[in-house]
């Protein structure tokens, strides 16, 4: 499902798209090759719905 969903992301959608999002939010953290803490927030997308024209 992930790569479909991705193919539709990279051809359809572009700055300033209107898009509707359900999924979830996940945050989680690394340590860069510097050893500083980076932090990052994912959206784990269920579904996906373009809005507009």
């Amino acid at each position: 499902m992930r790569g479909g969903l991705v193919k539709v992301v990279e051809e359809y959608i572009t700055k300033g798209k209107e898009i509707a999002i359900e999924g979830k939010l996940t945050n989680r953290s690394w340590d860069d090759k510097d050893g500083v803490k980076r932090y990052t927030t994912e959206i784990i997308c269920n579904e996906l719905l373009m809005l507009g024209k």
